[in-house]
């Protein structure tokens, strides 16, 4: 399904097809970067209109923020048609129910969610997005 939003301050704006699905990862660079667990939807033939910086976190992965607020847009694996976009950001945030974890053995102790989820550890992600 088609979806769009936008960034805090509005001058990013975007769509995606949104994979009917939301996502947590657990690494300690998510939680770095959004401070705490990365709640992201996977879309595939995302368009961003707007002043957005890209940032590589690691090598073939990459990060992008609006240059003006700083909101976080999306985790992108750069050989892949895959944005992972937060779900705060979607106009829309109906039917998409958590379905999956990344990075489980990295997530700290101090929380967990109830939710039924598939579960991936950190050598799985990699293995599955570096080597599709």
């Amino acid at each position: 399904m088609r979806r769009s939003g936008s960034c805090l301050c509005g001058q990013v704006t975007f769509s995606a097809e949104a994979m009917p699905r939301l996502q947590a990862c657990h690494c300690s660079m998510c939680r770095k970067w959004v401070g705490g667990p990365f709640m992201a939807v996977p879309c595939t033939h995302a368009e961003f209109e707007g002043p957005v910086q890209r940032y590589e976190s690691s090598d073939g992965f990459e990060r992008g923020f609006c240059s003006v607020c700083g909101s976080n847009l999306f985790f992108h694996p750069v050989d892949s048609g895959i944005h992972g976009i937060p779900i705060g950001l979607f106009d829309d945030r109906t039917e998409l129910p958590f379905k999956a974890e990344f990075f489980i053995d990295q997530k700290p102790e101090n929380y967990s969610f109830s939710d039924a989820t598939r579960k991936m550890t950190g050598e799985e992600f990699e293995h599955k997005f570096r080597n599709g």
